[in-house]
């Protein structure tokens, strides 16, 4: 998620452990806490883009990190207030407002290496976009009532805990909508007779009833979007071939390998006369919400010149995705 919506989380849950105990101090001291987990960004200077991608929500998120720092940094805390409060009531919040960053990008499509480092599994349950204005608002304004209102401790705690319920529901939500939108997706493909392998189905940017369907086939991908508002009769899918014949050649390049790992079993690969290929991580699903797919950051490289400097993310397309798409976005929300 963003950063401020995860230092809002942070700053929540941080509170409800410490309000109590050192008031308004507690919702800026989670804040940070919150945000920790994405301080990995700064070792990006040291790896090239593809690499970075092994790096970013690995080990910053962590179980085992967030249990390492929740020990340091409540024991600081501790000694800092001149150990008047507990050291497990430390522990506990800074544990919180830490892991709750991890368990909130693992319901993201980017995927959380929670297991870092013993496992490099990408862990992710797609049911919330990045930028999800409803759910960042809801504790925002929690956030704002508790730092501009002077409240007694009992209403204060009061209001932590119901942002956090509220908050919590709106995530329960985004599972309940995203299993609507799959039930529809696989009722359709046995509709239309689509023979498929694998379904998933990805959120749309800023809101949580639209959702794409990404269709692993033989051959290739069907894709195709829903909305709960939708006036459609039927899904439109549409079909695009992938050349994975060509792994077999190209995966065991390291950067290869990063960047597949990375797509998590839904790469689409282009290739032309001259060996020239595209592998686009389509899990998060088309740019465009009508008409033929269209995609952006592929990872480009040649099947028969195989070498580092060569292999890279092609970031040409960088202006041209969401700012291009919001109004179709707002169309296809509608049910249009």
């Amino acid at each position: 998620m963003d950063s401020l919506t995860q230092g809002l989380l942070g700053a929540t849950t941080f509170a409800v452990v410490k309000d109590k105990e050192i008031g308004k101090k507690s919702l800026l001291i989670g804040a940070i806490a919150g945000t920790i987990p994405d301080l990995d960004v700064f070792l990006s200077p040291f790896f090239n883009d593809i690499e970075f991608l092994t790096v970013h929500r690995s080990v910053s998120h962590s179980i085992g990190l967030a249990i390492l720092l929740s020990l340091v940094l409540g024991e600081l805390f501790h000694r800092i207030y001149k150990k008047n409060q507990s050291r497990t009531s430390w522990n506990l919040a800074f544990f919180l407002a830490i892991m709750t960053h991890s368990l909130l990008d693992w319901c993201t499509t980017y995927g959380t290496k929670l297991l870092s480092p013993f496992s490099g599994h990408l862990f992710s349950t797609n049911n919330i976009h990045v930028f999800e204005p409803a759910y960042t608002l809801i504790l925002l304004i929690g956030v704002i009532l508790l730092l501009f209102k002077n409240q007694p401790k009992e209403k204060r705690q009061k209001i932590l805990n119901r942002t956090l319920m509220i908050s919590t529901a709106f995530i329960f939500w985004t599972f309940v909508s995203k299993g609507i939108a799959n039930k529809k997706f696989v009722a359709e493909l046995k509709k239309q007779n689509i023979e498929y392998q694998k379904v998933i189905v990805s959120p749309t940017p800023l809101n949580s009833v639209l959702w794409h369907g990404i269709i692993k086939s033989e051959k290739g991908y069907y894709f195709g979007t829903y909305s709960l508002f939708d006036k459609r009769d039927q899904i439109e899918f549409h079909f695009e071939e992938s050349y994975d014949d060509v792994l077999d050649k190209i995966k065991e390049n390291r950067l290869v390998k990063y960047y597949l790992d990375y797509t998590q079993e839904f790469p689409l690969i282009k290739r032309d006369e001259k060996g020239n290929i595209q592998i686009y991580a389509i899990k998060y699903g088309p740019i465009n919400y009508f008409g033929k797919p269209e995609f952006v950051y592929p990872l480009c490289l040649n099947e028969n010149e195989l070498i580092d400097e060569k292999i890279k993310i092609e970031y040409s397309g960088k202006q041209r995705g969401p700012v291009k798409n919001y109004g179709n976005l707002f169309k296809r929300i509608k049910g249009i």
